[in-house]
């Protein structure tokens, strides 16, 4: 089933991931005959490192290179395989896992539904080999659960309408304001800003409550990779809550061999820039993502070591601060490039208003919200443009109320099933449905 979903991207793509998966499984495999050789690990990281370095960096490292040396070298361009950074991860997972003991060598088709398992291969979340493996090995988990398909309808459902729903509404909003970057005023910045906070938050943590859900319908139970982020009251506690299995990854294999924060402070806090850098690395391949990884990078180490700068204030306070902080470096994350991004925040220390933001909400074309634009339009056409900003506050509030609120795991999780849920359910199904003629491709497809 995982082979077939995903030789739906395209034959090449399937071909390259079945070289890379068998391998790493060669890897294991000299693993087993000579245990903890280190010269083996090396090459199986190594391999996994340069197959992710040429589909997603060889432009960037050719760019730079003709920056410095003023040259004009060519190479064709490099298709990225879907879902590239995370099954490398999970291979190198592997790898390691293998080197250190903590896994024994699998035949091929338990490692194999381990590295395709459809549900997470797209956009994670970057599941541990220590955890997946024991569960693809208990065929009894594949026995029907009225309870268990329950719960993972529930997550499934609630994530399509995060993506379709909420996502999208907010993705007409960040294409149009970062598009017009040069052009927009300090407030349609700031929208721009939180529209992009709640896009990828609801894109991403959407696709991962689906495939959390499907999961748990077959009885395979994957790792939380959203826990209401936007709850924390600090960057620190957020990324603890943001894209859990990058952050664990990351920490596992990066941050502890470094020697983690057993090795003074100024260690630990290059050790934390060390791990911020290489996590805006891995989101792409551009200046952006690497500065937007500094900048939350920069204030987990903030938060560190000055804690009672911010435990001084409310929670509710702290809790808007950080959220706002996170809508900032988010600015550099979506931009085109540096200049963009750039010429949003220097709004924000400039106050300009043009009235762009009537723009802005024109911008918010919902087929749901057709009849009423037509409405106030035959009606009271002075007041379409204002309708349209209401609207669009409108979309903000909604947002808010699902990020303050019950994540979709904890909803999942309540024991009884009501009439009224499943009706609830079932309207929210349908909407998304009817409304997937506007639906746009994942964010997180172009990492």
């Amino acid at each position: 089933m995982s082979v077939i979903f995903y030789t739906g991207f395209g034959m090449t793509s399937m071909l390259i991931l079945i070289a890379a998966a068998l391998i790493t499984y060669l890897i294991s495999y000299l693993l087993a005959i000579s245990p903890g050789s280190r010269l083996y690990m090396i090459a199986g990281v190594l391999i996994d490192l340069a197959l992710l370095g040429y589909f997603k960096y060889s432009g960037f490292v050719l760019d730079n290179i003709n920056m410095v040396f003023r040259t004009d070298l060519l190479m064709e361009k490099v298709i990225l395989p879907v879902g590239i950074s995370f099954y490398t991860f999970s291979m190198i997972a592997y790898t390691v896992d293998r080197y250190r003991g903590d896994i024994e060598h699998k035949d091929i088709l338990t490692y194999l539904a381990y590295i395709l398992y459809f549900p997470k291969i797209l956009q994670g979340p970057i599941a541990l080999p220590t955890e997946m493996l024991p569960q693809f090995e208990r065929l009894d988990n594949c026995r029907w659960d009225r309870d268990r398909f329950a719960r993972g309808l529930t997550l499934f459902i609630i994530g399509l309408g995060k993506k379709v729903l909420l996502a999208d509404t907010m993705a007409l909003i960040v294409d149009y304001t970062f598009r017009e970057a040069y052009y927009l005023d300090t407030i349609c910045v700031i929208i721009a800003g939180v529209a992009c906070a709640f896009n990828i938050y609801f894109d991403f943590s959407g696709y991962c409550d689906m495939a959390e859900g499907i999961s748990v319908m077959l009885g395979i139970e994957l790792p939380v990779n959203f826990d209401s982020p936007f709850k924390a009251g600090s960057v620190r506690e957020l990324w603890q809550r943001w894209h859990v299995s990058l952050s664990r990854f990351l920490t596992r294999y990066v941050y502890i061999p470094l020697g983690g924060s057993r090795k003074g402070t100024v260690r630990t806090s290059i050790n934390i820039m060390i791990v911020f850098f290489l996590s805006g690395l891995w989101h792409g391949a551009g200046y952006t993502f690497i500065v937007w990884g500094l900048l939350n990078g920069l204030m987990v180490v903030v938060d560190r070591y000055l804690p009672r700068v911010s435990r001084g204030l409310v929670l509710s306070i702290r809790t808007l601060l950080t959220f706002l902080y996170f809508a900032f470096t988010v600015l550099f994350f979506r931009a085109e490039n540096m200049a963009y991004a750039l010429a949003m925040v220097r709004r924000l220390f400039f106050f300009t208003w043009p009235g762009f933001v009537f723009r802005t909400a024109e911008s918010l074309i919902i087929p749901e919200t057709y009849l009423i634009s037509e409405a106030v339009r035959f009606i009271a056409p002075s007041f379409e443009t204002a309708i349209k900003v209401i609207l669009m506050l409108l979309a903000f509030v909604i947002s808010a109320f699902v990020i303050r609120g019950r994540n979709a795991r904890e909803i999942a999780s309540d024991k009884v099933f009501t009439t009224q849920r499943a009706l609830a359910l079932s309207l929210l199904f349908a909407f998304s449905l009817l409304s997937l003629s506007g639906v746009q491709s994942y964010v997180y497809f172009n990492f």
